[in-house]
């Protein structure tokens, strides 16, 4: 009987599924697992033979996970004991001042990802599309600028020109307390270089539409 891979061997060892390898497939793929894609690789360019092969063996730990394996529970908190208390090598002073350097350029700049915690891809929530929406169908001046940067902040809709801010607030913004100190704080960081700030939450628009409209209408053109 030859090899199911057609390498022309005689076949020595039996699958589990009933086919039968060559004793040279067995070393190469069976006993050394590790290696076994990379050693068909080296000995043949048929993807179809690395994909049967593969087929044919299952990790002992597939499917498991650590509640249904003491073993895995038991690697995982071995783990987690090397892991606890190592000690971090320490940066060398000429890596502290690159990172440091670059960080300061990155504040300077706007880019930081931390600063005013605002998204890196700079996409609207929905309040704020919702808000857009207001704007191109309700306002006559629409000549803002959105995440517009003041500092270490960003402004959700902002009139450079006159001056105006208009911060559309989700529930984050109640529920939170780091929230909720960062607005303060930037209200204070606005109003200080004479801006004037509306802040209008966003259940109360979903809720009283029309109002808001008008609140918010008469802020930026009157």
């Amino acid at each position: 009987m030859l090899c199911k891979y057609g390498c022309g061997k005689e076949a020595l060892f039996k699958l589990k599924n009933g086919s039968w390898i060559c004793s040279e497939i067995w070393t190469k793929c069976v006993v050394n697992r590790n290696k076994n894609t990379l050693g068909l690789k080296k000995s043949w360019k048929d993807p179809n033979i690395i994909k049967n092969h593969a087929d044919n063996f299952n990790s002992w730990n597939r499917g498991k996970t650590k509640e249904s394996d003491n073993r895995l529970l038991l690697s995982a908190m071995n783990l987690s004991k090397s892991i606890k208390g190592r000690k971090m090598k320490p940066l060398s002073k000429e890596h502290k001042e690159k990172v440091s350097n670059a960080m300061k350029l990155a504040h300077k700049e706007g880019r930081a990802h931390n600063i005013g915690m605002s998204r890196w891809n700079n996409e609207p929530s929905y309040p704020e599309k919702f808000f857009m929406g207001i704007i191109e169908r309700e306002f006559n001046d629409k000549n803002y600028i959105r995440e517009y940067p003041i500092s270490r902040y960003s402004i959700d809709f902002a009139w450079v020109d006159k001056k105006l801010a208009v911060e559309i607030d989700g529930e984050q913004h109640e529920k939170f307390n780091e929230q909720k100190e960062r607005d303060l704080k930037k209200n204070e960081l606005l109003e200080i270089n004479g801006w004037e700030i509306l802040r209008i939450k966003w259940k109360d628009m979903f809720n009283d539409t029309q109002y808001w409209i008008k609140i918010a209408y008469d802020f930026i053109h009157i």
